[in-house]
């Protein structure tokens, strides 16, 4: 039996593996992504080591494979906008992969993005459109009745009223009163409106599955910096002007989130002069906005949990808070303000929630309040279920997000750590 992508992952992330990881970062000095990749040559010997019984062709067709199924993604020198000076002296840029998480967040540019097609996770998900659902029900209707009732069924606008029907079932565990209770030493545990909201889009998307129609929820949550204070202030804070690098993460993370260390997923807002302000209820003076998007995966269950044991032991479950930290912009220096984790379990969807959370700053403690307002809601989009579509097709039509990203930021500057990670 033929062992999976993410058991491969899983074994040769493992100390004496033999296979060397390194740290990529892009952009700026100082303010760099970094991005975690393998060498294509190392993995080959991996798997004929393990794997294949040291059959080299096989060893490349499975590596291709997990290319395809988006398990992992190629990074080349031809990828990255860094020049050709640089890419001779670093041979090692020509053939590296990056892990891809079923759940990748993306940090969006614009509201535009919301609804942009991507390839995102390890799908690639285009805009819905009324053409769209037509094509997904058409080879169905015209088997059930022929192009009679397939021109009823167009006419009625069939395809919009299934997807609408479909998009608004309520999962059983809703219809039951007091079924499926969770129940954990003894003791009832109910999910939180923020699982429970996951949950019932993935109920929403199984049931898309299940009819063999390509609509499939992605998750939108907006993040609104609405103000900042200092408690050392009472009257009121004075101008300053502040910026803040935001990320989803899951729960116990413990990754830090600075210039120094930033992931592919993060954020970074424009500077802002926040002016003074007081009193609980005073208007929003920063108005920085955030948006970030996330797949639903197709592996797994209503739960969230993955069939595959050792995918869910990589990447378990979609991100559950957010990472926030805030700067001061200084001529010389940024001064950081502090940063905070927020918990999403409040949050459900199509609600938002509002707080002002305290920012703590290593030995300093705690000397400043940010205002962060939270909203969820979920997107239609439609899934290409073509995996084996062309990589120039794909790229073209659902541009990677990720590798999208690396290539903008590596205009800026990009550096291979010369030791593993």
């Amino acid at each position: 039996c033929q062992n999976g992508g993410d058991f491969v992952i899983r074994r040769m992330i493992q100390r004496g593996s033999g296979v060397d990881f390194r740290t990529l970062r892009v952009g700026e000095a100082g303010n760099s992504v970094i991005v975690v990749l393998f060498g294509k040559q190392d993995a080959l010997k991996w798997l004929m080591t393990h794997e294949t019984g040291n059959n080299e062709v096989e060893a490349m067709e499975r590596l291709k494979l997990m290319e395809l199924m988006r398990i992992i993604e190629p990074i080349t020198s031809t990828d990255l906008s860094i020049p050709k000076s640089y890419a001779a002296s670093h041979p090692s840029t020509e053939a590296r992969y990056r892990f891809v998480d079923p759940w990748e967040v993306e940090a969006l540019e614009s509201k535009a993005g919301e609804t942009a097609s991507a390839t995102l996770g390890r799908g690639h998900y285009h805009a819905l459109t009324v053409g769209l659902i037509a094509n997904s029900c058409e080879k169905i209707i015209r088997s059930a009745g022929g192009l009679h009732l397939l021109g009823l069924w167009s006419t009625l606008k069939g395809g919009i009223c299934l997807t609408k029907a479909l998009a608004s079932a309520h999962p059983s565990w809703e219809r039951d009163a007091g079924g499926d209770l969770q129940m954990k030493g003894g003791f009832l545990m109910e999910p939180s409106t923020y699982d429970n909201s996951i949950r019932q889009h993935l109920y929403g998307n199984s049931l898309f599955r299940r009819l063999e129609l390509p609509q499939r929820f992605l998750a939108l949550l907006q993040v609104e910096l609405l103000d900042l204070k200092n408690v050392t202030s009472p009257s009121g804070s004075s101008s300053l002007t502040a910026y803040a690098l935001l990320r989803l993460k899951r729960q116990g993370s413990s990754a830090p989130l600075n210039h120094k260390a930033r992931s592919l997923d993060s954020a970074c807002t424009q500077a802002r002069k926040i002016s003074k302000s007081s009193g609980p209820n005073a208007p929003a003076s920063w108005g920085s906005i955030v948006r970030f998007r996330f797949p639903l995966p197709e592996d797994v269950d209503c739960e969230g949990k993955s069939f595959d044991a050792d995918r869910e032991s990589l990447f378990k479950g979609p991100p559950t808070s957010l990472q926030v930290t805030v700067y001061e912009k200084k001529f010389m220096s940024d001064m950081e303000l502090g940063g905070a984790d927020v918990n999403l379990d409040s949050l459900g969807s199509g609600g938002q929630i509002e707080e002002w959370v305290p920012l703590r700053a290593g030995k300093d403690g705690i000397t400043w309040f940010a205002r962060i307002r939270l909203s969820l809601r979920f997107e239609l989009m439609c899934i290409d279920k073509s995996h084996y579509a062309s990589d120039d097709d794909n790229k073209s039509r659902c541009p990677s997000v990720g590798l999208k990203k690396i290539q903008k930021l590596s205009r800026l500057g990009a550096h291979e750590d010369s030791k593993g990670v």
